[in-house]
């Protein structure tokens, strides 16, 4: 069986209509309109799409965080792929995809957080051969 074509593309105002048709699993929820709209309007957040047959199938975002006393430095925040286009190397095509923007805006670094038992992100993740380091996360909810 081969593997659908799909294309990347890095979502802007000007392209959010590509939003409109997305496969179930790729986010978490429905898109708000508003949300995305600041979203979109912040230059820091990035957001990029594989989209196959007009549908949205895999989505990756991150955030540029700037620092007054270091290299600027690229947060992977999220990345999804729709629950039927997953091991088909959406996901990995995404990262590269980040990987070649993040190289052109100087950005060399980039890191990211998962859940411990999310197997098949670990595995994507040090396919790449970077190393993982072990942390703590607190969530400070008020």
């Amino acid at each position: 069986m081969s593997t659908p074509e799909f294309t990347i593309h890095w979502i802007t105002r000007e392209n959010a209509h590509l939003l409109t048709r997305v496969a179930p699993g790729t986010f978490d929820h429905d898109i708000d309109p508003d949300r995305l709209a600041r979203y979109l309007a912040g230059p820091a957040n990035w957001m990029a799409v594989a989209v196959q047959d007009g549908q949205v199938v895999g989505m990756l975002m991150a955030v540029i965080h700037d620092h007054p006393d270091k290299p600027t430095e690229l947060f992977l925040d999220e990345i999804g792929t729709g629950d039927d286009w997953r091991r088909k190397g959406i996901a990995r095509a995404l990262i590269e995809k980040l990987f070649e923007r993040a190289d052109a805006e100087g950005i060399e670094e980039i890191w990211l957080g998962t859940e411990i038992d999310n197997v098949p992100a670990r595995g994507l993740y040090e396919s790449f051969g970077h190393t993982r380091e072990d942390a703590v996360i607190y969530y400070l909810n008020r």
